[in-house]
């Protein structure tokens, strides 16, 4: 079991009172020009036992991703991999076959970034057509010039 790590001093009022508290946890967010109401009704998130302020931190942060990518219908960061995987592609690989860069690949299957809705629809197409996937990657010819 990993230990959870948080700030010990509140951002707020500055206190030493930080302490890891379960409540119910409500957020919108705005993505691809839509909005959207998310509800964690049981987030454990640091909070100040001083001025009641809380902190969200990498693991809350996973977890408020997490419920938007379930309220917006978007693929899960293990859905991309496992997709990925099922084309039996590297993350290079995938990325020149979508036309994103390789890091983009790895911040979608990391969680550290959410795709947009389009790609998102480009990803399923791609997951559910090996017809799609060899079209694409017999009109994805690499440049020779720098070769």
């Amino acid at each position: 079991m990993t230990t959870r790590t948080y700030p010990k001093r509140c951002g707020k009022c500055g206190q030493k009172a930080m302490q890891l508290t379960t409540l119910p946890y409500a957020t919108t967010i705005e993505h691809d020009g839509r909005t959207y109401q998310v509800e964690i009704p049981a987030l454990t998130v640091p909070r100040c036992t001083h001025c009641k302020a809380i902190s969200i931190d990498d693991e809350a942060d996973r977890q408020i991703s997490a419920a938007f990518r379930r309220e917006a219908r978007l693929l899960t960061p293990e859905e991309i991999r496992h997709g990925r995987d099922k084309l039996a592609l590297t993350q290079k690989q995938f990325a020149n076959l979508l036309g994103v860069g390789e890091a983009t690949v790895s911040r979608w299957e990391t969680g550290a970034q959410i795709q947009q809705r389009a790609m998102d629809r480009f990803l399923r197409v791609c997951f559910g057509s090996p017809a799609a996937v060899e079209m694409l990657a017999r009109d994805f010819q690499p440049s020779a010039k720098g070769a």
